[in-house]
């Protein structure tokens, strides 16, 4: 998946179809919480898989940009 997210060739595309990530999410209630314990893992992820400095802040801001793009419930 994270290949083609990427830029990469789509190879989970190509054997899975569209990934429709935020309708495959929707029985879920995601909200800013849950967005920031998603992305605590990842950065913990990334800390420990990639030494790039720019790499790794590239990656976090699309991560982050993805976290945001799932949030479906709000609390007050």
């Amino acid at each position: 998946f994270l290949s083609g997210w990427f830029g990469g060739p789509p190879l989970y595309v190509r054997e899975r179809g569209h990934p429709r990530l935020r309708m495959r999410h929707l029985p879920f209630a995601i909200g800013p919480r849950e967005r920031d314990q998603w992305l605590l893992c990842m950065r913990q992820a990334l800390a420990e898989q990639v030494g790039d400095a720019q790499l790794r802040a590239a990656v976090d801001r699309a991560f982050a940009g993805m976290a945001d793009h799932m949030i479906n419930a709000h609390t007050a």
